[in-house]
């Protein structure tokens, strides 16, 4: 399995537009195939910092997906829209789950 980790750093006052688009932006990242679940988190503090968590089965239903989001208008836009909002670019993530056994 493999995690997706994004954070996004909101500038002062755009934290209700941007969980606005993210909440679009982690449902359509949920509907893409080999998503298991995805999750959207605000931090606390600081309450301008959100992240968007998602499970995949594998890694290549991952890297479609990060395909569709660089290619695809409809589905990058929320995206991209993030941009204008954030204080520096998204961290976008990776990472293979480990089994603890």
């Amino acid at each position: 399995m493999f995690l997706r980790f994004a954070r996004f750093r909101f500038r002062e006052g755009k934290e209700v537009e941007g969980l606005r688009i993210l909440r679009s932006h982690a449902a359509a990242i949920k509907s893409a195939p080999g998503c298991r679940d995805a999750w959207l988190g605000q931090g606390q503090h600081p309450a301008n910092e959100c992240v968007v968590v998602a499970l995949f089965e594998d890694e290549d239903s991952l890297r479609r997906l990060e395909g569709r989001l660089r290619s695809d208008p409809a589905r990058g836009s929320d995206f991209f829209a993030l941009l204008a909002l954030t204080t520096q670019p998204p961290e976008v993530v990776p990472y293979e789950v480990q089994d603890l056994a």
